[in-house]
């Protein structure tokens, strides 16, 4: 009986420790949850698999920048949302920095305004780029939020950097460079991955 108990008392804690770090499924009370916004950036993800993170791939089925979505669901770490005519997305907050929590990057991913009515005066040849995920010299920070997203937290810590990597696929990074706020160079790099920097 005595082993039986020590046993217990040894296993235990090892479980509780599993659950705990696991992902929780218990959703937590979020302003969000029941309101339509607006995507801030164009989404993209795989329709038989529409779960995502947010290093938000480039590639897959494209929700458009300005789309209204419906946040169905928050827990401590996703975020489940849908847009009309597309399945409920999950979004996992895996690559996130200590210093965007994630209900703060929820406030950054859906937005009350459109984000096209920041685009009333850029060149129709940019937004055009922006439509397709794409980035190019002379972008602003908030055009290449609307192509591709907010960087991952764990690959740029902020969002005053001179330098955000994304990882647009499977063995892909993407380095957009920043000069006076606008992009300088943009750099894909297949097969190899940018270090992690710390927060």
């Amino acid at each position: 009986m005595r082993r039986g108990l020590l046993l217990f008392l040894g296993v235990f804690p090892i479980v509780l420790l599993v659950a705990c770090a696991a992902r929780s499924d218990r959703p937590v009370a979020d302003p969000r949850v029941g309101r339509v916004l607006y995507l801030c950036c164009n989404i993209h993800f795989d329709p038989q698999k529409p779960e995502i993170t947010d290093a938000i791939p480039s590639q897959g089925t494209l929700i458009p920048f300005g789309t209204r979505v419906e946040v169905q669901k928050v827990t401590k770490d996703t975020v489940r949302f849908e847009a009309a005519g597309h399945p409920a997305i999950t979004l996992a907050y895996d690559h996130g920095s200590k210093a965007t929590p994630f209900g703060t990057y929820l406030g950054y991913l859906f937005v009350s305004d459109d984000p096209r009515l920041k685009l009333k005066k850029v060149p129709a040849r940019q937004v055009k780029l922006i439509e397709k995920s794409t980035v190019a010299p002379g972008m602003s920070r908030d055009q290449v939020v609307m192509a591709l997203g907010y960087p991952p937290g764990d690959r740029t810590p902020s969002f005053e950097s001179s330098t955000w990597t994304y990882l647009p696929g499977p063995g892909e990074t993407l380095v957009v460079y920043f000069a006076d706020g606008r992009v300088s160079s943009v750099q894909r790099h297949a097969g190899t991955r940018a270090p992690r920097r710390s927060d």
